[in-house]
């Protein structure tokens, strides 16, 4: 990030008093101001004591001065003065002190360009977001974790050290947050609303549960959350360069994952949290999901489907993905649109408790988008408790499953028609076929197994023509030449 006048002011307000910056120029060096130059460059800061200062500069627009105030500044430095100023005091600072600090604050620009160089590489790196994030620790020195947006661990880092830090050891071990830190959070509404709203860093402090600071920056595409990284305030303290640095990991993770289908995107809504927390946990707390539901105020008709929508893996890029997404939002007014594992889902709800959620007008609309776009839908039966999504979203699954062994069927699909097939599958692999199917079956197979007949197919003809052989004879005929 370019630096400017205003970056230097704050990075020494330990050692200042006053500053007067009338245009907040980018500036990239500094050098001690020797005499009265006859021109001034925007982008250099000349340091000084104010009793160094010639009895009047030239007339220009463009000069920053960084000034140990062992005297009063001149008049002609008055407020209309249009030149940049910073004075710091003589007691806290000595020339080659202030020099030294001036260097430091490039420095850190320096460095970031060397970060970036760094992240780069490691972008290529197979296992890039552990590389990522080693690389990031050098730069930052505090313990480091990345979760997804449904708050799944992905990787962490704090350099093998003895880590003090309870909850974010017990999180590394169980995979989740522990209730004390859920009902902290929950409870937050300042954190709450900054991450609906704000990209920017976030410092959480909660000293009932936590020994350390933390601070959170949103990893982003678009206006969806695909992840999170979180700083712990242990080895040293929070700084401006290191949350620089955070942000531009944020960037580059961004670049990472944003193609990467199995880290789910949620919209910044309450409602797209809940649902990835139904959807990603395998066994949901009915009575969490209820209280989320009561802090949230959010309210259901009646009944709950879930629609699945699937390309059958021929999405060529995210970007299509994110455009069908969008029109599904738009079409689907009043409910829940949400991207998972490269697949959209669809939280609908519905007075009625009937085979689709939709009526006969939408329905042909939404039949329309599904064939414009080449892509199809499962739909689940309806369900009452939001706890119950993802057993509604397998439903949504099977039916497209179940649909792709036959043929000319469109693109939507209810799991309503497949309830007795599913039961039949579900059965089928926990009771082998040989202890259910009549024995003299068996021995037809085993006889066309044997000697390449088909008898078997022969017979399932016959049956399939209730038993007319006229009718069955030309399959049979078939099958026998």
């Amino acid at each position: 990030m370019a630096k400017h006048m205003k970056n230097l002011a704050d990075f020494l307000k330990n050692y200042s008093y006053h500053c007067h910056i009338s245009n907040d120029f980018i500036i990239r060096s500094c050098r001690c101001l020797d005499g009265s130059p006859e021109v001034f460059c925007s982008d250099i800061i000349y340091i000084a004591h104010v009793s160094d200062l010639p009895d009047s500069l030239p007339v220009s627009e463009a000069v920053n001065l960084l000034l140990i105030g062992d005297k009063e500044l001149p008049r002609s430095f008055g407020a209309e003065n249009k030149n940049n100023w910073i004075l710091c005091d003589p007691s806290l600072v000595t020339l080659p002190k202030l020099m030294n600090l001036t260097e430091e604050f490039f420095s850190e620009e320096l460095t970031l360009y060397q970060y970036k160089d760094e992240m780069v590489g490691a972008l290529n790196d197979p296992d890039a977001m552990k590389k990522m994030l080693e690389v990031t620790y050098k730069y930052v020195g505090n313990p480091l974790r990345v979760i997804d947006s449904a708050h799944n661990p992905v990787v962490s880092c704090w350099n093998e050290e003895q880590l003090d830090e309870p909850q974010w050891l017990e999180y590394k071990e169980n995979q989740i947050f522990s209730q004390k830190y859920n009902d902290i959070c929950n409870a937050d509404y300042a954190f709450q609303r900054h991450m609906l709203n704000s990209p920017t860093p976030y410092i959480m402090n909660y000293p009932e549960i936590y020994k350390h600071r933390q601070r959170i920056v949103r990893i982003r595409q678009s206006h969806m959350n695909i992840a999170f990284v979180s700083e712990l305030e242990y080895n040293r303290p929070f700084t401006e360069f290191a949350s620089e640095v955070l942000q531009v990991f944020a960037h580059f993770a961004g670049i990472r994952l944003c193609n990467d289908v199995r880290f789910y995107c949620s919209y910044d809504s309450p409602l797209s949290e809940i649902l990835l927390y139904v959807l990603k946990t395998q066994l949901p707390n009915p009575e969490k999901t209820r209280q989320l539901m009561k802090k949230f105020n959010l309210h259901f008709k009646k009944y709950l489907y879930i629609i699945y929508i699937t390309d059958d893996d021929l999405f060529d890029s995210r970007e299509k993905m994110v455009y069908i997404c969008t029109l599904l939002d738009k079409f689907f007014i009043g409910g829940l649109t949400q991207m998972i594992e490269g697949k959209i889902v669809i939280l609908l709800d519905s007075e009625q408790c009937i085979k689709s959620p939709l009526d006969d007008d939408r329905l042909q609309n939404f039949l329309q988008i599904l064939n414009a776009n080449h892509i199809f839908a499962g739909i689940s039966r309806a369900f009452l408790n939001l706890s119950q999504a993802c057993y509604a979203l397998e439903q949504a699954k099977k039916a497209f499953d179940f649909s792709k062994q036959k043929e000319g069927l469109g693109p939507l699909f209810f799991y309503e028609d497949y309830i007795l097939e599913d039961l039949a599958e579900t059965y089928l692999l926990h009771n082998p076929p040989v202890h259910i199917v009549e024995p003299g079956l068996n021995e037809l197979m085993e006889y066309d197994r044997l000697h390449g007949a088909a008898l078997m197919e022969t017979l399932t003809c016959y049956l399939d023509h209730q038993l007319d052989l006229h009718a069955a004879n030309p399959c049979i005929s078939t099958l026998i030449h």
